[in-house]
């Protein structure tokens, strides 16, 4: 069974319902696999390197990133 990774839902992401418009679950993850350029933009995944640790997923206030 391939190992589980987290992606972001899109429609359901809102930065700017985070704090200054940066992405609480962009430092919550170990590897650093999100990055957000500007604040108030969606944050893109690095999902090749994703542990699937979950901690990210834990971190978002719209619960706009899943384990798949």
């Amino acid at each position: 069974m391939p190992k589980k990774i987290a992606v972001i839902v899109y429609q359901d992401c809102s930065p700017e319902d985070c704090e200054l418009g940066i992405c609480a679950a962009v430092p919550a993850c170990p590897r650093k696999l999100l990055n957000q350029e500007e604040a108030y933009e969606m944050p893109d995944p690095v999902p090749n390197m994703c542990l699937g640790c979950g901690l990210c997923i834990q971190s978002c206030p719209k619960k706009a990133i899943v384990l798949i």
